[in-house]
């Protein structure tokens, strides 16, 4: 019984760090977050839920982040994303 209370104490403990304010999936450099929200855009309407992971749409157009040429960004409901320019997967979303 102990080493279960144990196991699910650990397990607790350990997933905090999952519910984090933001959402990073790859190691998205600061500067580049920064600028982000430094540079609000016109909103988008993605079709669908837009989550870590997911791609977002060829028609929608992607701004260019200066310095890091390897992510763009969108605002969809005044949230600013952050999307993989190879794939265009979502990498990174603020709370």
């Amino acid at each position: 019984m102990r080493r279960i209370l144990l196991a699910t104490a650990v397990m607790l403990a350990m997933s905090g760090s999952v519910y984090a304010q933001d959402a990073v999936v790859v190691d998205v450099p600061q500067p580049a977050r920064e600028y982000v929200i430094a540079h609000p855009t016109d909103p988008v309407i993605v079709e669908g839920d837009v989550a870590i992971g997911t791609a977002v749409p060829e028609d929608v157009k992607l701004v260019p982040i200066p310095d890091s040429p390897d992510y763009g960004y969108i605002y969809v409901d005044k949230q600013p994303i952050i999307v993989s320019m190879k794939d265009r997967k979502v990498v990174y979303m603020s709370k």
